[in-house]
C-alpha cells in the first residue's frame, strides 16, 4: 500500500479574469510538506503568496478561516507584502485541516473572478492537510445483522429473474460498424429497473471481453454511452442512479429533481428497508448480474468504476459481489455517516444524514441506526478486489476523513492505493485509479 500524490507542489492558481480588472490575481498556496501529511501535534504550516503579473503583491487585506477536526476554528486578516504570510496550527490526534484564504479591494469589497460556469464569485484560494490519515478510525456501531441485512436483499432480487429489454441506440459515426449500443432496461426487486447504456465491439466471441460499469453521482441524469471503455475493448454499462428513462430532454430530469426525486437522499432515512439507498443499491447488485450473464463476458474482469455517489455504488458493488476484480471509486460518498460520532468530532460524509450534540449523541437515533446499513465504513471490510480511491483535502462535499476511516477499513492483502490531493476539493481526479484502469487496457491490448 503507498500513498500518491497528483503535485509535488501544490499551487493554487485562480485568476481574477473579468475585463474590468486591470491586473489579474492569484493566490499560491503551499504546506511546508509537499505532501500535507503530518504526524500528530506536528506543526503544520500554511503559507499564502498574492501574485499579479507574476509579482508579490503588498498592501491588500486578506482573511483566512482555518478549521479541523475536533471543532477546530481560526479566523484571521493580514495585509499583503513581498513574502508569504504563514499560518500555523497542529492537531494531537487523528484528523484533517484546512484554511481557506479571501482576497480584497482597497474600498473592502472583495476581489472576482470567474467560475468553470463563467459565474462572478468571490476570489478565494483553499489547501488542506491530513494529521495521521492511516490511524483514522471508523466511528460508529457496525450493526451486528449487517451481512444478514444484504443477503436477505440479494435473496429478494434472486427472486426476480434478471430478463433484460434492449433498444437498439444510435451509434457515432466514428463508431458505426466498430461499437453497438442499447438502452437496457433489467427487471429488479423494488420499484424501478436498472436502466442504463450497454455498449460493446460489433461481432464479439463468447468468453472474450473484459466488463465495466459505470455509477453516477447524485443527481437526476440519463445514463451515458460509454463509447470510450467499449472502444478500448469491453463491455460497457453506465448505469443510471434511479431506474428511470434515458436519452430524455433536460426538462424531464429537472422535473423529476423537483418533484418525486426531490431530496431523495433523504427519502425514509429512519427506516433501513425504505431507505432510497437500499433500491439503488439493489440495482447496483442487478447491474452486475446483467453484464456477467452476457455470454461475450471473458468470466474473469470485471471493474466497476464512478465517483462521489457513483463511488460509493462502485464499492459497494464490489463488497456485495466477490467476482468484483477492481473498484475505482473517486472522492466516495456515503463515507462514515457516523462523523459526527467521533472523539473528538468529525464532518459526516455526505449526505450527512443526522446530527450529533457535543456528546456524540445522535439528535436521531433511528436515522443513525439505518445510515450504519449503508456506510462505506462497513462495506469496505468486505471487499476483495482492488481497491482505487482517491480524496481531496478540502473536499467538503464527501469529507476526506470519511473517505479514509473508510480506506483504512479495507482489507489487509489486497491492493489498495488512495490518491491524496492537498488542494484537491470535490473535482479533484482520480489519479492512480485513472492510471490503472489505463494500465489494464495496455495489459490487455498486450494479450
Amino acid at each position: 500500500m503507498k500513498f500518491v500524490f497528483s503535485r509535488s507542489v501544490f499551487v493554487v492558481l485562480l485568476f481574477a479574469a473579468l475585463a474590468v480588472f486591470a491586473r489579474e490575481y492569484r493566490f499560491e498556496l503551499k504546506t511546508d510538506k509537499a505532501d500535507a501529511v503530518y504526524q500528530q501535534n506536528e506543526p503544520v504550516v500554511f503559507s499564502a503568496l498574492v501574485l499579479a503579473d507574476g509579482k508579490a503583491v503588498s498592501g491588500m487585506k486578506v482573511d483566512y478561516l482555518l478549521q479541523g477536526d475536533g471543532n477546530l476554528t481560526e479566523k484571521g486578516s493580514y495585509v499583503t507584502g513581498d513574502t508569504a504570510y504563514e499560518v500555523k496550527t497542529s492537531l494531537g490526534f487523528p484528523g484533517w485541516v484546512q484554511i481557506r484564504f479571501s482576497l480584497f479591494n482597497a474600498d473592502g469589497t472583495p476581489v472576482k473572478t470567474l467560475n468553470s460556469r463563467r459565474q462572478e464569485i468571490n476570489l478565494t484560494a483553499e489547501i488542506g492537510a491530513m494529521i495521521d490519515p492511516l490511524k483514522i478510525q471508523a466511528a460508529g456501531e457496525e450493526p451486528a445483522d449487517f451481512d444478514a441485512f444484504w443477503a436477505a436483499a440479494r435473496a429478494e432480487l434472486d427472486a426476480v429473474p434478471p430478463q433484460a429489454k434492449k433498444v437498439s441506440s444510435e451509434v457515432p459515426e466514428a463508431h458505426v460498424g466498430k461499437l453497438e449500443c442499447w438502452d437496457v432496461k433489467v427487471d429488479c426487486a423494488g420499484e424501478m429497473p436498472v436502466s442504463g447504456y450497454l455498449v460493446m465491439p460489433v461481432g464479439a466471441a463468447e468468453k472474450s471481453l473484459p466488463a465495466i460499469v459505470s455509477y453516477h453521482g447524485s443527481g437526476v441524469h440519463s445514463a451515458n454511452k460509454p463509447f470510450g471503455n467499449a472502444a478500448r475493448g469491453a463491455i460497457a454499462l453506465d448505469v443510471n442512479a434511479h431506474g428511470i428513462e434515458n436519452g430524455q430532454p433536460a426538462e424531464f430530469y429537472m422535473q423529476l429533481n423537483r418533484n418525486e426525486l426531490k431530496g431523495y437522499r433523504h427519502h425514509d432515512k429512519d427506516d433501513p428497508m425504505k431507505f432510497y439507498f437500499r433500491g439503488m443499491y439493489m440495482r447496483v447488485m442487478r447491474s452486475l448480474d446483467y453484464i456477467k450473464s452476457l455470454p461475450e463476458w471473458d468470466g474473469k474482469n470485471l471493474i466497476v468504476i464512478g465517483g462521489s455517489q457513483g463511488g460509493a455504488q462502485a464499492i459497494v458493488a464490489a463488497a456485495l459481489d466477490p467476482q468484483v476484480t477492481i473498484c475505482i471509486a473517486g472522492v466516495p460518498a456515503m463515507s462514515e455517516h457516523s462523523g459526527p460520532l467521533a472523539k473528538p468530532q468529525r464532518q459526516p460524509g455526505w449526505p450527512r444524514l443526522y446530527k450529533a450534540d457535543a456528546n456524540g449523541l445522535p439528535d436521531n437515533p433511528a436515522v443513525c441506526k439505518t445510515a450504519a446499513y449503508f456506510d462505506n465504513i462497513y462495506f469496505a471490510k468486505r471487499i476483495k478486489a482492488e481497491a482505487w480511491w482517491s480524496t481531496g483535502f478540502v473536499d467538503n462535499v464527501c469529507v476526506p476523513t470519511g473517505v479514509l476511516a473508510a480506506f483504512n477499513n479495507l482489507p489487509a492483502g489486497i491492493v489498495k492505493e488512495i490518491t491524496m490531493t492537498p488542494a484537491g476539493n470535490h473535482s479533484t481526479p482520480n489519479t492512480k485509479g485513472n492510471a490503472r484502469l489505463d494500465q489494464f487496457f495496455k495489459d490487455l491490448k498486450a494479450k
